[in-house]
């Protein structure tokens, strides 16, 4: 996966014995049977041993023979290593029995506060005469329609325009609850100042790296069990979550990491799955879990900042035209929205960027002809927060009632904002109620106005194999790119030097869209095991040399810029283990579109996310300077790299002193427990 790293398309780049040219020929043969023709670059073999790809081969494929036996075989021997290091390694759900959690201290004690006195959603239908539309006889969409139907047109309005934080309002005389559909789940549910915390598995391009679709639905499944737990319990007022599946176009960008990658085979396969494993029917009476909404559809790449891929400074993810060809939008930018179609996805968010001169949240051939006419896409379109403004503010739309009836025209559902609501016109009422009938048959089939049993909400859900899931997630899709003369596994017994800037890392770990115990407070991170926490545990004890404070992630080389810091000397240890990588988040801007102006991590180009594309394809040059240092002492070197997009490590990889290179991209909260087995 060209994701990964530059390097892995070099041939050579690797040591491999004639052993393991034999088992890659069979794993690329595998790759090609199983993926009919879409097989990908794997640099190292040992990733097979990770995500067990020759055991998921398609019917009819022909046997591998004996090397794939010996794969096999090899997989099961590093399985059982990794159990039976259990005692000395940790447990992946070391922190539940010894870090407190608390409820958030928020005012307030009703539906969906967050807190340990939240009460449990209202059930709409007492009994399925309650009201009509409470006959589960009915289908979702005659339901909906019989609800929708009691509303008048300022009602409508509001059920179309959803606050990014409140949701759209309750309308207390029908006995509906306040919604939120813009609720965030790209790698497990992002919802801050709860307890227990939601798990925080690997970010998507790590997880996507593994190649196992059971994986993508398992955790797809386990994240929606959190979110139903959370719904039930009244901490949070949504069933209905986000999650990017766009391409990684640009390899600057800094959303990249949250996607699966930049094959639209790989990425339509990895949305199927997850759709499965979210919307599982195995909701209170066999309701879906939860519900998926896709996004950003279509051909959302980059952030912008000026200077790329415009030099115009106003240029940016709000008022970018993506000038693609059919034969591009077909191939490349089209297959996973088509995918989420056909797997009954029951959302869809909008792009910020106008295609072909046409802004997304207003685009009635891509979202009402393409996408449900010609695909059958049954759920509702939601916009990004804001887009539906950015029409008259941005993109030459003459005002906010002009916004207001592209939008509704274009295809769009919900808006995350308040443009609608407030330029609605009774004219528009045909518009609003088809808008809102769509949303309300989402809301249907998840089960709010079926007739139930109050959940219970007494214990949580079984948090302990949510961790341990995370943890199999972050081994399985971190990926070997050199590992010269057997260099890893780490022999017991060597003295190890640990350090590098990601050394101590937690929170830096997590990837973007993750969710805080306390909130805007990304530093506090009680769940995440650090790479020198599980070192620890791994009984090195006085075999493990902690380098000294050596540069951190942005740091410079040139002591006339502020950041500069001096590098360790020399340790006496058997192998040096660096620990490097980009920043996936900046705390202390959390306006994500002024990152480019005020964050120094995005200007210093060590930052990727959501806001801040990245300007080149390089470490911060003190992390190139400290890794070279290290290779300069004699000693074997072992480069950790958590990040999510491709960087340049071509010098490293042709160092002979950098004895093996291991990406884990951003591996969620057993990062440490991951790395260090």
């Amino acid at each position: 996966q060209g994701s990964v790293a530059i390097l892995a398309q070099e041939e050579g780049v690797c040591s491999r014995s004639a052993h393991q040219h034999r088992a890659y020929r069979s794993l690329r043969s595998f790759r090609v049977c199983e993926m009919a023709g879409h097989a990908l670059p794997l640099v190292a073999i040992g990733a097979l041993f990770a995500h067990g790809a020759a055991q998921q081969a398609a019917p009819g494929c022909d046997s591998l023979g004996q090397d794939a036996t010996v794969l096999l075989q090899a997989r099961r021997e590093v399985h059982a290593l990794r159990e039976d290091g259990a005692a000395t390694c940790g447990d992946p759900s070391w922190f539940l029995s010894t870090q407190a959690c608390q409820d958030s201290k928020d005012s307030g004690s009703g539906w969906g506060t967050r807190r340990s006195t939240a009460v449990p959603p209202p059930v709409p239908c007492e009994s399925d005469g309650a009201f009509p539309w409470c006959d589960t006889s009915k289908s979702a969409e005659e339901r909906a329609k019989v609800l929708v139907g009691k509303m008048n047109w300022t009602e409508l309005a509001e059920q179309v325009s959803c606050d990014i934080f409140g949701g759209v309002p309750a309308i207390d005389r029908l006995k509906v609850n306040a919604y939120n559909y813009i609720r965030e789940n790209n790698h497990g549910l992002l919802w801050n100042n709860v307890c227990p915390m939601p798990t925080v598995f690997p970010q998507v391009l790590t997880m996507a790296a593994a190649f196992d679709r059971q994986l993508w639905q398992e955790v797809g499944e386990a994240s929606a069990v959190e979110t139903r737990w959370n719904y039930d319990a009244g901490k949070q007022n949504s069933l209905f979550t986000q999650t990017n599946f766009n391409i990684f176009l640009d390899p600057r960008w800094g959303r990249g990491q949250e996607v699966p990658g930049e094959d639209p085979y790989l990425n339509t396969a990895y949305a199927r799955s997850w759709i499965a494993g979210v919307q599982a029917p195995k909701g209170p009476g066999g309701v879906p879990l939860a519900g998926t909404s896709c996004k950003h559809f279509t051909a959302y790449s980059l952030e912008g900042a000026g200077g790329w891929p415009t030099p115009a400074a106003d240029s940016n993810r709000h008022n970018f035209d993506a000038v693609v060809t059919k034969q591009d939008l077909a191939d490349t930018h089209f297959p996973m929205y088509r995918g989420c179609a056909a797997s009954d996805a029951m959302g869809m968010m909008t792009a910020y960027n106008a295609v072909n001169g046409v802004p997304m949240c207003a685009n009635d051939p891509f979202t009402n002809k393409l996408a449900r006419d010609t695909w059958g896409f049954k759920g509702t379109v939601v916009t990004d927060c804001g887009a539906v403004s950015d029409l008259y503010k941005l993109n030459g739309y003459k005002n906010g009632t002009a916004a207001a009836w592209a939008a509704l025209r274009g295809g769009t559902d919900i808006e995350c904002g308040n443009t609608i609501k407030e330029n609605a016109k009774p004219e528009m009422e045909h518009l609003l109620r088809q808008a809102v009938e769509r949303s309300f048959t989402v809301r249907m089939r998840t089960g709010e106005f079926d007739r139930r049993g109050q959940a219970s909400t007494d214990e949580p859900y079984d948090r302990a194999s949510h961790s341990k899931l995370a943890y199999r997630a972050a081994v399985q899709g971190a990926v070997l790119l050199k590992n010269t003369g057997g260099a890893l596994p780490l022999s017991l017994g060597s003295t190890v030097a640990l350090g590098g800037p990601m050394k101590d890392a937690t929170w830096e770990a997590l990837g973007n869209y993750a969710p805080v115990l306390h909130n805007n407070d990304w530093p506090d991170s009680p769940n995440v095991m650090s790479p020198l926490q599980a070192m620890k545990q791994c009984g090195l004890g006085d075999k493990l040399i902690v380098l000294p404070e050596g540069p951190y992630i942005c740091s410079t080389t040139d002591d006339t810029i502020p950041g500069f810091l001096e590098f360790p000397e020399k340790p006496a240890a058997d192998v040096v283990v660096i620990v490097a990588g980009l920043y996936c988040q900046d705390p202390e801007v959390m306006d994500v579109d002024k990152r480019p102006e005020t964050s120094g991590k995005c200007q210093s180009g060590c930052l990727e996310s959501e806001g801040c594309d990245r300007p080149n394809l390089q470490l911060p040059s003190g992390q190139r300077a400290l890794i070279r240092r290290a290779a300069n002492w004699g000693i074997p070197v072992i480069l950790v790299v958590i990040a999510g997009g491709p960087l340049d490590l071509s010098e490293f990889a042709h160092n002979d002193a950098v004895k093996a290179i291991l990406w884990m991209g951003y591996p969620g909260q057993t990062v440490g427990t991951a790395m260090a087995r």
